[in-house]
């Protein structure tokens, strides 16, 4: 079986690289990419009117592959990008519509936090995928056990509102988000097995601990500035936080040892949660430099980013032995099944991950690197210039799959380009 040198059909024409030039050289190329993305509409994404976006704007409402349905942690992901790109009414406007959505899922919180035994059943728990339109949830069984799901929107919108009073929590928010300490302590997030970014078989993750981490973090910011907590509330607090970083510190760089090692979900520690960072409750450049080598060591492929090795969904063929309804299916409790259909090395290689590379690179003022990877997202558009979720073998050749344009891509190329643009400004005003 043809594998990673294999070069994906209809592969664009240079939709604009980025070479090694000067600095002013790579501005007049961004102006010309720029130009080309509007003529495309490669990074315009649908918002409904609750501020909430479809998985994937392609999908009709009756589509079996259920990509027209809102995640939690996509569209935490999309008003982050929006954040990033200086339009924070649309983060805002996003966060509002998921915390209507995450209301109607208080009581199951509620009783997790007063009998911890129920959360083991994950039809119980908040639900993380639900209906874009309606707000409601989904009627079908899903991998429901997804803390950074629920981290992530409490992240976001804590973060935003510690950032601007005008985006302070309103009562019924603060009521919410008040919550989430009680719920993670009672399922015990440090320890719990939970599906994680993937939604699949349940494990300790380290990017869902880190995700609750930063979460939490962002609470405990905001409490102190909203009042002065007691000394017993204080250190409850603290213990939290400290579970999960102790967690972090036995398992990274790796996702869930000794089961699995390399994941590229451990990249979202370092950005966007930037929980890994030299601003970062964990300050360690090398931990850093690890997940890095690891992600590109053993994920990287001619045509985007591998999950992590061994992962089966949309493998080789993948729609020649699954029906469209399998395809969308929960395979939670039967990843095994699946598993079975994977040719070693015939993983399906990701369009979420290089734009991810370049912006850390680009923190980090490592400009060649980040427009390497800058350079190898846009090679991953398609020819009308689309962000693809990911690329898969199809007799033999990497073609992208239906659920094309990926808002979460989307999002992720957006920051790409604005955080190619604040280096460059960096770069100009350098002493």
């Amino acid at each position: 079986m043809t594998k990673d040198f294999v070069k994906k059909k209809n592969s664009p024409p240079a939709f604009c690289y980025f070479p090694q030039l000067s600095a002013s050289d790579v501005r007049g190329q961004l102006r010309i990419l720029h130009r080309k993305l509007e003529d495309s509409g490669t990074l315009h994404i649908p918002v409904n009117q609750n501020g909430v976006y479809a998985a994937s704007a392609s999908q009709t409402g009756d589509s079996p592959t259920g990509y027209q349905d809102a995640w939690l942690r996509d569209n935490a992901m999309i008003a982050f990008s929006r954040w990033q790109c200086g339009d924070s009414e649309s983060a805002f406007k996003t966060l509002q519509g998921l915390t209507t959505f995450l209301k109607t899922q208080a009581h199951k919180m509620e009783a997790i936090i007063d009998h911890p035994e129920l959360g083991q059943n994950v039809q119980r728990r908040p639900h993380v995928r639900f209906n874009a339109k309606t707000l409601k949830e989904l009627g079908e069984g899903w991998a429901h056990a997804q803390n950074d799901a629920l981290a992530y929107v409490a992240w976001l919108r804590l973060r935003l509102a510690g950032s601007d009073p005008q985006f302070r929590l309103s009562q019924h928010e603060r009521d919410l988000y008040d919550l989430f300490p009680a719920y993670f302590r009672a399922i015990r997030y440090w320890e719990d097995l939970d599906s994680g970014a993937w939604e699949e078989s349940r494990k300790v993750n380290s990017s869902s601990v880190g995700a609750v981490v930063a979460a939490l973090l962002e609470y405990q910011k905001l409490e102190k500035g909203r009042k002065r907590p007691s000394e017993a509330e204080r250190k409850r607090l603290d213990a939290l936080i400290n579970h999960g970083l102790q967690t972090l510190h036995q398992q990274l760089p790796f996702e869930s040892p000794p089961n699995r090692k390399t994941d590229a979900a451990t990249l979202f520690l370092i950005y966007p949660l930037r929980l890994i960072s030299p601003s970062g409750v964990i300050r360690d450049r090398g931990l850093q430099d690890w997940i890095l080598s690891l992600v590109r060591a053993r994920l990287l492929g001619a045509n985007g980013i591998k999950r992590y090795i061994g992962d089966s969904y949309y493998c080789q063929d993948y729609d020649k032995w699954l029906s469209p309804e399998q395809r969308a299916g929960d395979f939670s409790n039967r990843i095994e099944l699946r598993d079975e259909l994977l040719q070693p090395g015939c993983e399906a290689q990701w369009c979420l991950f290089d734009p991810l590379l370049s912006v850390i690179y680009g923190e980090r003022n490592l400009l060649a690197e980040q427009l390497e990877f800058l350079n190898r997202a846009l090679a991953q558009l398609t020819v009308d210039g689309a962000c693809a979720e990911l690329y898969y073998l199809k007799h033999g050749t990497y073609v992208p799959n239906e659920h094309t344009p990926l808002a979460w891509t989307q999002a992720n190329l957006a920051i790409a380009i604005h955080e190619l643009e604040s280096s460059l400004n960096r770069r100009k005003h350098r002493p």
